[in-house]
């Protein structure tokens, strides 16, 4: 599966690339909104893995920009720390999956292979 990582924290970023990696996946990673929104206009992604907060704003304007496609575009799986999402936020309902932070290994896991094919 081909995987968009949008995650600023280094660390985490290179763990989860590992563990996907590890498992089959091809992993593309960057720190920013802007990257993400850059990289789902130019190519073709299965899933998202979204941090909500990252360097250059709110991950939820990814969201927006795969909305905005006007294409079924990949599942988002959100990870963030700050709990919920708001259901009236209409963005919400592109979210296929909220990953609470902090996570441990087997939780990806059992997230991204919740959408393998």
């Amino acid at each position: 599966m081909k995987i968009l990582l949008a995650e600023d924290e280094r660390t985490i970023s290179r763990l989860i690339r590992q563990v996907l990696v590890n498992n089959g996946h091809e992993v593309t990673w960057c720190p920013s909104v802007t990257e993400a929104v850059s990289l789902l206009e130019r190519e073709r992604f299965d899933l998202v893995l979204l941090d909500l907060h990252l360097t250059d704003g709110d991950g939820m304007r990814v969201v927006a920009a795969i909305e905005a496609a006007n294409e079924p575009g990949p599942p988002v799986v959100l990870m963030t720390g700050d709990g919920v999402l708001d259901p009236d936020d209409p963005r919400a309902r592109r979210v296929a999956t909220v990953l609470p932070k902090p996570f441990d290994l087997d939780e990806l896991e059992r997230a991204v292979n919740a959408f393998v094919a």
